[in-house]
């Protein structure tokens, strides 16, 4: 388990993990931010809003989601 108040723990986890929490969820990205506790997260970034609320934690750690809809390069 990581301990969610550990920065370290959650990034080391967040490396392991992203490819499979991007492909099920479907989401467009991915990184470490924090909760609305001030605990820090695992945030998936969506294209459109997903199905149900509940809470979700992998190893002890919360995933946030966030929709932003699709996300593209910039242009230069």
């Amino acid at each position: 388990m990581a301990d969610p108040k550990n920065l370290e723990d959650v990034r080391a986890l967040f490396a392991r993990r992203k490819n499979e929490l991007i492909a099920k969820y479907h989401a467009c990205g991915a990184g470490v931010g924090r909760n609305d506790a001030g605990d820090y997260a695992i945030v998936i970034y969506l294209e459109s809003a997903r199905e149900g609320s509940e809470p979700v934690w992998i190893e002890g750690v919360p995933l946030k989601f966030e929709v932003t809809g699709p996300i593209r390069p910039l242009q230069h």
